[in-house]
């Protein structure tokens, strides 16, 4: 993918290097230096595509990179000068070699060459997958003459009414000024910015969904953390077999990022859950199982769960190998897997009797009295033989209470796993159609809800499925509400939710979970302004399409499975796709971005429309606000950090100054 690298040093002979070494490296060339008489040359696997740009005022001997090499040392006399500047820049590999030749030629010109530079530069190629260039630019100017002119001029310092002013040891008092501007910071951020500018420029001219930025992703209000450079020796190390501390601190904060926001959607579960366990009475607890069932979550529960669930991690293992390793005969492991089950299945059955008999035998009571379901039977006799005693009414109680909220805590647990199986409209739709149905009943019965019981006991058993059924419409929105609320606020602390409607907050959730980290300020103002907004390269993009294929082929080799797992930046592509929730999502941003998406893949896209947030500017200015907030909080902490940090060096300095005047007086 587009990446932005932007890199500016001097070559200066007080560091002891030389102008004629330098250009002989980088070009490959060999080039005889006038100063130190002898010849400088460094062989090159591939030979670099290189140039001279010149100002129009500069004489043609500055297009022999010899001769203008030669000039600069011969034109710079003192033992520090410096000799050139040279940047570093790494090239777009979306585009072509003609494109990027292109692309750096304008660029040269345009920054330096019109500004009075002879821009020498060297496209390197040797790696695929990192091309770039380096220009060696001339530090002082041409004058129309075409000699050369000065780096700077002294200029003496008069009083307000112009007398000179004068040292006490007699010398005129003076200032040095630049004759350019070529040092200034403000025209090297300048440079950046322009490289960001005109590459983007490319990219969008040749159809690529990718954009480079000079900001960090700190400015840009990204919580992800950047990369370094690694370089060509680098990865030269690691294509060897040796470990690159560059590569592996690369690697090192990739993991961290994917760990990071793993954690955030950790983080957003467990507080969705605890929220909305926290708000339900004891009745709705029990009703919240209907609530899931229409959540499309379907789940059980029995005495066996753990190694129920061991069995399904062992057929999913060996599902996964048998497609890695297809010329191995798994039967025998199959029909393994399925004795287990058979094992679990008939155990199942066994306890379930067992402590139902146990039950029905000490609690004949509560057993003509209350219709508790199996699994609370279950809870109830395993800790009768667990105490190996009758329970008392309170501890009954208690292991109700326990066994109820380790039975919503586990479905919870799933709910928040699919929280986007079905958009919120197909519930409000429902709600909607219930909702009329049950009005419809009581208008034609000619009552209202107070006198539902004067009906037939028919008439009274219509009602209450129907506002059982409008009762689990209500929950179901109101669960995945919170579930919304949590993730807005996981990433956006001071938004205000209360002012959005849940539709708003679908959208946004699923607009966070899919952009993850890199969710950044400007690309929510893009998106309030209507542009398209990708969270993947044309290049990634075009992996996510082959993961797709692979997944549905079952044709992953074991090598590749293995290059997913140890590459965080491949298995967050991995994760979104399988992910059939966030896969639509994918597909959307793949067709906009204009590459081919085969026809049955789009009848899996559920993604959400980025036009409907762009229709609600208020949700926009909503988060920015926010996220302004937030970077005001942040850098306030850092503040407060900083100032305590002091406070405390202070308090250790008073104190090894006490201690040591009191070793003093001892």
């Amino acid at each position: 993918m587009a990446i932005y690298h932007f890199s500016c040093t001097t070559i200066s002979r007080g560091k002891g290097q030389s102008a004629i070494a330098s250009a002989a490296y980088r070009s490959g060339e060999r080039l005889y230096s006038e100063r130190y008489g002898e010849t400088k040359f460094y062989a090159r696997e591939t030979q670099p595509e290189t140039f001279i740009l010149k100002p129009d005022h500069a004489p043609e001997w500055c297009l022999n990179r010899e001769y203008l090499w030669n000039g600069v040392e011969e034109v710079e006399k003192a033992n520090s000068s410096q000799l050139a500047r040279e940047i570093n820049i790494a090239l777009p590999i979306e585009l072509s070699k003609e494109e990027q030749l292109a692309l750096t030629k304008e660029y040269v010109q345009k920054n330096f060459v019109d500004e009075g530079m002879v821009a020498d530069v060297f496209i390197h190629r040797d790696n695929e997958n990192n091309p770039h260039f380096h220009v060696m630019l001339t530090m002082r100017p041409f004058d129309k003459n075409g000699n050369w002119r000065s780096k700077s001029k002294r200029i003496i310092l008069k009083d307000e009414e112009g007398n000179t002013l004068y040292y006490p040891s007699g010398d005129k008092k003076s200032r040095k000024q630049r004759t350019t501007d070529w040092d200034s910071k403000d025209k090297l951020n300048l440079w950046r910015k322009n490289w960001a500018d005109i590459t983007n420029k490319y990219l969008e001219r040749n159809g690529f969904s990718e954009r480079i930025s000079e900001k960090s992703h700190a400015e840009l209000g990204i919580e992800k953390e950047p990369t370094i450079h690694e370089g060509y020796v680098a990865r030269q190390m690691e294509k060897e077999g040796k470990i690159s501390d560059r590569c592996q601190q690369n690697r090192e904060r990739t993991k961290r990022n994917y760990d990071k926001q793993s954690e955030r959607k950790e983080y957003v579960e467990k507080e969705a859950k605890k929220s909305i366990s926290s708000g339900l009475a004891p009745k709705e607890k029990q009703q919240l199982k209907s609530v899931a069932k229409n959540l499309k979550i379907y789940v059980s529960y029995d005495n066996l769960m753990d190694k129920q669930r061991m069995v399904n991690n062992w057929e999913r293992a060996v599902n996964v190998n048998s497609q890695i390793q297809p010329d191995q005969n798994f039967n025998d492991t199959f029909n393994k897997i399925k004795e287990a089950r058979e094992s679990i299945s008939m155990g199942k059955d066994i306890l379930e009797k067992q402590f139902t008999r146990i039950y029905e035998k000490y609690y004949p009571e509560l057993n003509e009295k209350y219709t508790y379901s199996t699994y609370y039977k279950m809870a109830i006799a395993e800790e009768t033989l667990k105490q190996d005693r009758v329970l008392s009414a309170q501890e009954i109680g208690q292991v109700l209470s326990e066994a109820q909220d380790n039975e919503l805590n586990y479905m919870l647990t799933t709910i928040m796993k699919n929280p986007y199986v079905q958009p919120v409209h197909e519930y409000q739709k429902k709600l909607f159609h219930v909702t009329n149905e049950l009005n419809g009943f009581l208008d034609e019965r000619g009552i209202t809800k107070e006198l539902i019981s004067q009906l037939s006991v028919d008439d009274q058993k219509v009602y209450r499925q129907l506002y059982n059924t409008q009762n689990i419409q209500v929950r179901s929105l109101e669960i995945l509400e919170k579930y919304f609320d949590n993730t807005i606020c996981s990433y956006f602390p001071n938004a205000n939710t209360t002012e959005l409607s849940i539709k708003q907050k679908e959208a946004l959730s699923q607009t966070i979970d899919y952009y993850g980290n890199r969710l950044s300020y400007e690309k929510l103002v893009d998106l309030a302004n209507e542009k398209a907004v990708n969270k993947y390269s044309t290049t990634e993009q075009k992996i996510g399409l082959s993961f797709i294929y692979k997944l549905e082929t079952n044709s992953f080799t074991e090598e590749e499975w293995n290059k997913i797992e140890k590459d965080y930046e491949l298995k967050e592509i991995y994760d979104t796709i399988s992910d059939p929730k966030m896969r639509g999502y994918f597909l959307n941003e793949v067709k906009e971005n204009g590459l081919d998406v085969p026809q049955e893949y789009m009848t899996q896209s559920n993604g959400f429309s980025m036009s409907f947030l762009a229709n609600n500017l208020n949700v926009f200015n909503n988060l920015i606000n926010a996220n302004e907030q937030n970077k005001r909080r942040e850098l306030e902490d850092l503040r407060n950090k900083r100032k305590s940090k002091k406070q405390n060096s202070r308090k250790q300095k008073s104190k090894k100054s006490k201690q040591k005047e009191q070793t003093t007086n001892i």
